[in-house]
């Protein structure tokens, strides 16, 4: 081949590769990301949930100091909550990310999670399909190929329709669960629920929900991969709740996986530095070689290493429970001494009362397992989602 041919070669190459990457450009540019918050307060048909208004207020808020183009729907009736879901579809293209936020009643029935407009009011198992909006049919709406999807959901409260839905004369069919069920994530999905499958989630004494509330403060984390961030959430919850309440997520998205707040270096918190340069990967291969380990000193130095890490709650646990002193040994009498009472001494039997004081007092509160009453125990093990020791702790006025 000759040279000139050869650099006629190289010159179509290089002409591809721009071609190319000149897509690539124009995809990106192209991509958005979109979200879709909805939260319902004033139910007319069923009991109102003070807080699901503040809850996707409070989360609109905090997605579009994000970067998310948000629209917001309040009270949101039957036909404006499919018209905002006909719209935030119509929106989306390949590569956007899309996130739907709901806070407001669902429920599920033979397996399937529908959520509640204000306006929806079931008497029998067949309005559900005509006033209720079925939550697998939303993803869809929100999937489109190459998209991120992410679905946030505060709505695992009790079922205000059981009765209707589930009492006599109605279709032995319809089986009626608690809270919502488990829900598989497509490719490039991440789902999180405000508790795990089956359970209920609570509304919240003030204003917002433990799971919404944790959320707020958590997604504008720097560069915080969703994973990473839903079992701090989670962390938050179970510790608001006592245990009661665990966040669930399911998730299938591939790398890079999803940030809320990917490029915010100069943000950060004082109480949770920013540290560009750490590897999730090398977090937790670091972790993996620790974890079963009881050297102190190991896990300060995961502490020191990733002080924004994943793991930072369970380290600090195992940190004090190594460092807590140990109970004291009964000393035990030499071998050619006898265990025999003196006879020249009486021997006297203790009363049932001093019998019972004694072994209390054998038991200081700061020695031993949680079920003999160590506050601190109690305390680390609810931390870890114990919840027999979260009501120990609550008995023991901790």
């Amino acid at each position: 081949m000759s040279k000139i041919c050869l650099l006629c070669a190289c010159l179509l190459f290089l002409a591809g590769l721009s071609t190319a990457a000149s897509s690539e450009v124009q995809i990106a540019q192209r991509s958005h990301r979109y979200a879709l918050v909805i939260g319902n307060s004033a139910y007319r048909y069923a009991p109102s949930l003070p807080n699901g208004v503040n809850d996707a207020s409070a989360i609109s808020r905090v997605l579009q100091e994000t970067g998310f183009e948000v629209t917001l729907g309040l009270d949101a009736d039957a036909s404006t909550f499919r018209e905002l879901i006909g719209k935030f579809r119509r929106n989306l293209h390949p590569g956007d990310v899309s996130l739907f936020y709901f806070a407001g009643h669902g429920l599920q029935a033979n397996g399937e999670n529908y959520l509640l407009p204000i306006d929806a009011a079931l008497q029998r198992p067949a309005d559900l399909a005509l006033e209720a909006e079925r939550l697998q049919d939303i993803i869809a709406a929100m999937t489109a190929e190459e998209n991120t999807a992410i679905v946030l959901l505060d709505a695992c409260r009790d079922n205000p329709f059981v009765k209707q839905l589930s009492g006599p004369g109605q279709s032995r069919g319809l089986a009626i669960g608690k809270g919502l069920g488990a829900l598989d994530a497509g490719r490039g999905v991440f789902i999180g629920f405000a508790t795990q499958p089956g359970n209920v989630a609570l509304d919240g004494a003030v204003d917002h929900s433990p799971f919404a509330d944790s959320l707020v403060k958590r997604i504008k984390t720097p560069s915080i991969d969703i994973e990473i961030l839903m079992r701090r959430v989670r962390l938050d919850v179970m510790n608001a709740t006592f245990g009661r309440q665990v966040p669930w997520s399911n998730s299938s998205l591939v790398e890079p996986g999803f940030s809320f707040n990917p490029d915010a270096t100069s943000s950060q918190s004082p109480a949770e530095p920013y540290q560009p340069h750490i590897n999730t990967a090398t977090e937790l291969e670091f972790w993996k070689a620790i974890k079963d380990t009881s050297d102190v000193s190991m896990y300060r130095a995961y502490l020191a290493a990733f002080p924004n890490g994943a793991f930072i709650e369970i380290a600090k646990s195992r940190i004090a429970k190594f460092e807590a002193p140990a109970p004291p040994r009964k000393k035990s009498l030499p071998k050619n001494v006898s265990r025999k009472p003196l006879t020249s001494l009486p021997v006297t039997e203790p009363s049932a009362n001093r019998s019972a004081e004694a072994t209390a007092a054998a038991k200081p509160e700061s020695i031993g397992r949680c079920r003999d009453g160590n506050k601190e125990r109690c305390r680390q093990r609810c931390r870890e989602g114990a919840r027999r020791a979260c009501r120990k702790l609550q008995q023991l006025g901790g």
